[in-house]
């Protein structure tokens, strides 16, 4: 099957019912990752020993700080939660991505209600789960999302593709060689260049080595750009250029006929009428009929596993 990422996921998505309701909510995109990851699962409430079922907690504003509140109570579990993200922080240096539960106190990437004040009916901007934030400030570089907006089609494509070049990156600094790393930069040119062109060279001109560098900086140096470059969303401009560069690896083995076939096929990707997947196998098949290598390597080509692939979309 190949590598597989390491992922930390909220347990609440499907593997306990641990929600503040004593519930827990199946995730069609969970449960088809399993097989294919390395899973570690938390629920940050639960672990500070709130119980389940507990009264729900909320972010609030206090004197420029962001606290923790059981409006319930009026406990405040700010101290508790801090303790438990220092002690969870060192685990998680060595993971590729997370899957957190949305808008979830804790857990929520994004669009987690900060409230003004802990009384009902208080006004709210949006803010970030307090062990989300910590992993976006000592992990900035990591792949993650939450249960809902991996539904889109889109952002779930994304972020599988992240997660695994990551992954790969992981397993490229367990044993580092500079055969090693050429290899590794030639295999991503195409993925890269998805996501940020410029990154792409200068990930290229690190591995090259040129200024004769010890191994360890190099590795830091590509390591840290590789990540940098994956940062961004790619964007469809980027990926149309990553296949047309594909294409033009190829082009001049194709009949008029089947160039033609190639571009039009290309502007109907642009228009989202075909899926990536369709001119990544249509790049396969030039591979095979051709036994064209370079073209064959490219991770570009298989950025995940085909089991991952799910064309549902929630639109959203």
């Amino acid at each position: 099957m190949g590598i597989k990422p390491k992922v930390v996921v909220s347990r609440c998505l499907g593997f306990e019912a641990c929600r503040y309701n004593a519930q827990s909510i199946q995730d069609d995109f969970v449960n088809r990752i399993k097989p294919f990851v390395d899973l570690t699962t938390i629920c940050p409430e639960a672990d500070i020993g709130l119980g389940t079922p507990r009264q729900p907690v909320r972010l609030v504003q206090i004197q420029g700080q962001v606290r923790m509140i059981q409006p319930a109570t009026g406990n405040d579990v700010t101290d508790a939660m801090r303790d438990y993200i220092s002690e969870q922080l060192p685990k998680f240096s060595n993971v590729d991505g997370f899957i957190m539960k949305g808008r979830s106190p804790s857990c929520g990437p994004s669009v987690v209600k900060v409230y003004c004040s802990s009384q009902k009916g208080s006004s709210a901007i949006k803010g970030v789960g307090l062990v989300a934030h910590a992993v976006k400030e000592k992990l900035p570089f990591i792949a993650m999302e939450d249960e809902g907006r991996l539904k889109n089609f889109h952002l779930r494509e994304a972020f599988l593709m992240r997660l695994y070049a990551l992954a790969r990156l992981r397993e490229l600094l367990t044993a580092p060689s500079i055969m090693a790393l050429t290899e590794f930069h030639a295999r991503h040119k195409l993925l890269l260049m998805c996501y940020h062109q410029e990154n792409m060279r200068l990930c290229g001109r690190i591995a090259s080595n040129g200024d004769k560098e010890s191994l360890s900086i190099v590795m830091h140096k590509y390591a840290e750009n590789f990540r940098k470059a994956l940062q961004r969303e790619p964007s469809q401009k980027n990926i149309i250029n990553a296949l047309y560069h594909g294409y033009g690896w190829i082009s001049d083995e194709l009949k008029s006929e089947e160039k033609k076939m190639f571009v039009d096929a290309i502007e109907e990707y642009r228009d989202d009428r075909i899926t990536l997947a369709t001119l990544q196998h249509l790049l396969k098949s030039y591979v095979i009929r051709f036994d064209h290598m370079y073209l064959g390597s490219q991770y570009f080509l298989d950025p995940y596993p085909r089991g991952l692939c799910d064309l549902s979309n929630s639109g959203h």
